[in-house]
Order: structure tokens, then C-alpha cells, then sequence
């Protein structure tokens, strides 16, 4: 079929409330939606900030579809709302010693890969090796991340920290200049859903070295140490196995009340109605 899309002019809506933007847009006939975006200006919020990446200053083309409308979200930044915390890397490193280990059987071994795509906290899809995809079960080809938890952030399932979680575990594999997957001896390749099983290793622009991402979640308080089933009991870095760094990283979130440690919120979640709000971002 053949489709016309059709070119919107739209309005001027700089300085304009959430409610002229509204009124404004409905008189033209635009379709919309709302993305809140966090200011630590209180004489910006609920004012427009701009159009979204399908418009431009001018106007956009449309199928009936909606157009993103940024607006500004007023909150004093560190006072309330959880943010990623800027902590040093303190946990174990990759050894080269496991680059050279079988990863198959009996496992243990750690092979590199690259991202296709990050689903959430402790799940994501990679560019494997031939004999690792055959293996892999599941129809999405993912993993699912050891000894770690996260809250959940699928349609219908939506869980309080979930997005977070998802947020820093995706930006750590986006930003990384290496992947390692590293499997484990004490455990099976796959779970129960088909999924490989393995420890994530990233390398991060000014580093040498490959960092534990599922420690890095866990530190920040943005995962729990479930799902051990002997999984890190045969693998160790210096004078702990990685299933003792894991816990290791989670008595230091809990000491320090970090995450879901503390008394902070969750930014993306609507407490008042007990579901997610996802049209929020920060600047």
C-alpha cells in the first residue's frame, strides 16, 4: 500500500505552559504526547521545552501519528530522587587466564562479544559466537545476567526501580569499548527460559582493565544477589570467589544506603498511583 503523509505545520510554543500547549495544539489538530524532562529551575517547570526528534522548529510529517512534546520538571536535584552515583570500581577484574578457558564445557571460560541491543537490568541480546547462538534456546538469543536481580520493566510487569536499573545497566553496555560474557562452571549454560547464563565484562573508555558489570549493578543498590544456585563458587578473582564480590558489593550498597537502600525514590515511578512513569527524563 501506498501512504501519504501529510506536513503539520506547528506552532510557536516557546514560553508556553502545559496547558496553553495543550490548548494550543488541540486547536491545530496535532496529535501529542508529553515527555517530561528534570530542570533544578523552578521558573521552568511545566513550560515547553521543545519539539521531539520526528519534528523540527517548523512543523513535521504525519501518518495520524503523535508528535513528543518536551516539557521542563522542576525537582532540587539530589534531595529526593535517586541518581547514579559516581563511585570508584572496586571489585574484581577479568583475568586472562579465563579469555583461554573453555566456555562450553566444562565452562568457566570468557569469550568476547558485541551488543545487539540492551533489554533491562540484568538481561541483553549480543553478537555471539557461532557455537554460543546455536546453543542458546530462547527465541531472543539473550542473557541473562548471574547472581543479580533487577527489578522488572516490561509492558503489563512493571516493577518501582526497574527503569533505573535498566537506564544504568544500558548505559554501561553502550558506553563500553569491550564485552566479554564469561560462563560459569557451577551453574548451566542456560536457565530455565533458555537464556545463557553469564557474567557481563566491560571495558570503559580510559580503562584498562574489564569491570564486572553485574557487581557495578549491585553496588549502585540497583540489584539484589538472587538466583545463585552455585553460580561464582568456582570462579575467583584474588581472595574471593565472585559469588562472595557479588555479596561483597551488596552489603556495601546496604551499608552505605544506596538505591533501593535508601530513602530516595524511584524518578520514574508515580508512587501516587503505584505504576510506572517513563515520559520522564532528565536534561
Amino acid at each position: 500500500p501506498t501512504y501519504t503523509l501529510d506536513y503539520v505545520t506547528l506552532p510557536d510554543l516557546n514560553g508556553n505552559t502545559r496547558a496553553e500547549i495543550v490548548a494550543a495544539l488541540n486547536n491545530a489538530g496535532i496529535n501529542y504526547y508529553f515527555t517530561e524532562v528534570v530542570t533544578d529551575d523552578d521558573t521552568l517547570d511545566g513550560t515547553f521545552k521543545g519539539y521531539g526528534e520526528d519534528g523540527t522548529d517548523t512543523g513535521y510529517y504525519t501518518n495520524d501519528g503523535a508528535i513528543e512534546i518536551f516539557v521542563y520538571d522542576y525537582y532540587v536535584a539530589g534531595t529526593e530522587y535517586f541518581e547514579v552515583l559516581d563511585l570508584e570500581y572496586n571489585g574484581p577484574l577479568l583475568s586472562d587466564t579465563y579469555k583461554d578457558a573453555e566456555y562450553m564445557s566444562p565452562r568457566g571460560g570468557a569469550f568476547a562479544v558485541t551488543l545487539r541491543s540492551c533489554t533491562d537490568g540484568d538481561t541483553s541480546k549480543f553478537n555471539y559466537p557461532d557455537d554460543i547462538y546455536n546453543a542458546i534456546q530462547s527465541s531472543a538469543k539473550s542473557v541473562r545476567f548471574l547472581n543479580m536481580d533487577t527489578e522488572e520493566t516490561y509492558s503489563g510487569g512493571e516493577e518501582e526501580w526497574g527503569k533505573p536499573a535498566s537506564l544504568y545497566t544500558c548505559s554501561l553496555l553502550n558506553s563500553a569499548e569491550g564485552i566479554y560474557i564469561q560462563t560459569d562452571p557451577g551453574d548451566g549454560l542456560l536457565d530455565t527460559h533458555g537464556r545463557l547464563l553469564g557474567w557481563i565484562w566491560i571495558k570503559l573508555p580510559g580503562e584498562d582493565d574489564y569491570f564486572l558489570l553485574n557487581y557495578m549493578v549491585v553496588m549502585q543498590g540497583l540489584a539484589q544477589v538472587k538466583y545463585e544456585f552455585g553460580a561464582g563458587e568456582d570462579l575467583v578473582y584474588g581472595e574471593y570467589s565472585y559469588n562472595e564480590w557479588m555479596h561483597i558489593a551488596e552489603d556495601y550498597a546496604k551499608e552505605n544506603e544506596y538505591g533501593q537502600w535508601s530513602n530516595l525514590l524511584d524518578y520514574y515511578w508515580d508512587y501516587e498511583n503505584e505504576e510506572p512513569y517513563y515520559n520522564r527524563w532528565y536534561n
